[in-house]
């Protein structure tokens, strides 16, 4: 049976960011394709045909998904962000680790411990395990910190099953207009590489989506752009805009189409209510399938070509909309719920806005009962 919420993808807007990220890198600068989390919640499945065409490599966050991409059949380099051993321990992280090392999936280390675990593993499989060192450099998450990353690359060169093929950082702060940090982020980065032994066989990589558009010095050997692939911009405080082409869309039906007089109330608590004799709508979405219910009363949707505003709190899987201005509405009718004009008001962007949060957290909430196509 057809989803009721329809979530179309356009491989032409994902090319077209992709073709514009690349026009800002340097020759011989490799671009690795952020996938994490479906592709931010556009699909995995549906994007990565057209992903491989410009990407030289993939990144991920989880074991999961390293080997899912292998069993689509992607051959080429994938780099797992995260540490196996976040998500498994004894020999069933002996087992996920000796299957990404033969899936030749390029891991992350981040202690001394973890480095012996990979070797142990690639040992036990007759094979050598290629890796990153993650480095941090001041935004206090993953990585080893920058001062103490000797110890690190004198782990990975005592073990023979292991080749160090990278190092790389994280930017807290690249998509702000102020880039002191992210510059003194960069700096210690490069220094504790050269003071570990410098960069001579290695890939260097710093730049997200904010560093990739608004940073060239930034970009080293390899950038990592992830949301700004998908269309949206980091952030409104960058120095740079892009022309990038939002690549969802999502909409619906009508479900059910009323009169409620003025001075009656609608949706859990009541907290909307009609100042006239108004004609109303329901719209089979709600917080179940990602929208916000911060967005209550604060946005809109479109309808016939005309944005008509929310009323009442976001449920589960309705949402009531007015459509007294839309006389012509009818049960059936297309509801535009998310546009990929950046400049409407019920854009990924705007919503963003409205309910206090970013793009990412738009498009990574997107359910499962919302049916992804590629147009």
């Amino acid at each position: 049976m057809e989803s009721y919420l329809t979530a179309e993808i356009s491989s032409a807007a994902v090319s077209h960011n992709l073709t514009v990220l690349r026009q800002g890198l340097s020759r011989g600068t490799k671009l690795c394709a952020v996938v994490k989390a479906d592709c931010y919640g556009h699909g995995l499945d549906l994007l990565l045909p057209v992903i491989s065409q410009q990407a030289d490599c993939i990144g991920i966050a989880t074991p999961d998904e390293a080997i899912h991409l292998r069993r689509m059949g992607y051959q080429r380099p994938i780099l797992m962000f995260f540490s196996a051993c976040a998500y498994r321990d004894g020999q069933d992280l002996r087992d996920a680790l000796q299957e990404l090392i033969v899936q030749q999936v390029t891991l992350t280390v981040v202690s001394p411990a973890e480095v012996h675990a990979v070797a142990e593993a690639a040992r036990c499989v007759n094979a050598r395990a290629d890796v990153h060192i993650k480095i941090d450099t001041g935004m206090g998450r993953s990585g080893t910190w920058y001062n103490q990353l000797g110890e690190m690359t004198d782990a990975c060169r005592r073990a023979a099953s292991v080749r160090l093929a990278g190092m790389y950082t994280h930017f807290a702060t690249a998509d702000e207009t102020d880039k002191a940090l992210t510059l003194e982020q960069l700096r210690r980065f490069l220094a504790a590489v050269d003071a570990a032994g410098g960069r001579k066989g290695l890939t260097l990589h710093a730049a997200n989506s904010a560093g990739t558009i608004d940073l060239p010095a930034t970009h080293l050997d390899m950038v990592r752009p992830g949301i700004a692939m998908y269309g949206y911009q980091p952030s409104d405080t960058m120095h740079t805009r892009l022309p990038l082409q939002p690549a969802l869309r999502l909409w619906g039906r009508l479900m059910q189409v009323k009169s409620v007089p003025n001075g009656s109330s609608c949706g859990y608590g009541l907290t909307y209510v009609f100042r006239r004799d108004s004609r109303v709508g329901l719209v089979p979405v709600g917080y179940g399938d990602g929208y916000f219910r911060s967005l209550s009363n604060r946005s809109s949707m479109r309808v016939r070509g005309r944005d008509v505003p929310i009323r009442g709190n976001v449920s589960m899987d309705q949402i009531i909309i007015d459509l007294t201005d839309v006389p012509d509405a009818q049960v059936g009718d297309p509801v535009e719920i998310i546009s990929p004009d950046p400049t409407a008001p019920h854009s990924v962007e705007h919503l963003a806005r409205h309910a206090g949060t970013i793009p990412y957290e738009i498009t990574c909430r997107l359910g499962r009962r919302v049916r992804r196509v590629l147009v």
